[in-house]
């Protein structure tokens, strides 16, 4: 087995379609995605996400927590010389000194950690690769999110929605629901109002009529239309026009 079992870029091969991929198969891996000021990474197994990791300084847990009010300038700069003078990771320094409760620490990597995954379907650009095999799988603080709630919350957090109407295709487009729609239903993480876009999705409606008929912002309708489409809940309908020929001679007055 190759040592990645995909490479390309982010351009061309949508986070979410990667995810969904990796979900459908439920290999275990380390997604990675790079540009070069930096990379972040998703660690899945068992079609769930694990953990999220970043070499982004602006990642960090100190920073994270100071961006967010959590902690004082001092308290990170504290933390920090502690880091230097006996090796704990930031978290550790931060109970040690009092700025976090232990349950306030998993509560924040969780955060954390949400955040990186959540900052990469905002990427569209750099590359991607995915690796098979188990990591992370002794981390102590470890998420348990999965894979298609990721999808659907990620789709959701997109900031520019000309991506996702891009990725959708044509206003003129028709969707229908999958064969197996039905069947699937119950086990996705759906809210109520994705299951009121699903219900618009007729084989009729065309994705500029759906936006219309749907009680939310077309903005917001497009981005769960896609996560249904992603997810396997509906289709892209063939609206080809068949082209019948009239043999020679045979076409009548009109």
């Amino acid at each position: 087995m190759p040592e990645y079992i995909f490479r390309g870029a982010l351009a061309e091969n949508p986070l979410p379609e990667i995810l969904q991929k990796i979900y459908y198969y439920k290999v275990p891996g380390v997604l990675t995605a790079s540009r070069q000021s930096g990379q972040k990474q998703i660690f899945i197994t068992g079609g769930e996400v694990i953990f999220a990791a970043s070499t982004f300084p602006m990642d960090r847990l100190g920073e994270f927590l100071l961006a967010r009010r959590e902690i004082t300038r001092e308290q990170y700069e504290r933390s920090v010389l502690l880091m230097r003078e006996s090796g704990k990771r930031q978290g550790a320094a931060l109970v040690a000194i009092g700025a976090l409760s232990p349950q306030q620490l998993l509560s924040a990597v969780k955060d954390q950690v949400m955040a990186i995954l959540w900052s990469l379907f905002n990427w569209d650009d750099g590359e991607v690769t995915f690796k098979v095999g188990k990591f992370k799988d002794d981390e102590i603080i470890q998420l348990k999110v999965d894979t298609r709630y990721a999808i659907l919350h990620g789709i959701k957090g997109i900031e520019d929605p000309k991506r996702v109407v891009r990725w959708l295709g044509r206003k003129e487009d028709v969707f229908e629901p999958a064969e197996n729609s039905l069947a699937l239903l119950p086990s996705l993480p759906l809210a109520l109002e994705d299951k009121q876009v699903f219900r618009l999705v007729d084989g009729i409606r065309t994705f500029l009529d759906v936006l219309k008929a749907s009680s939310l912002d077309s903005t917001a309708t497009a981005k769960i239309l896609y996560a249904l489409y992603i997810l396997g809940l509906i289709k892209r309908k063939n609206t080809a026009i068949r082209i019948v020929a009239v043999p020679e001679g045979g076409g009548g007055k009109c």
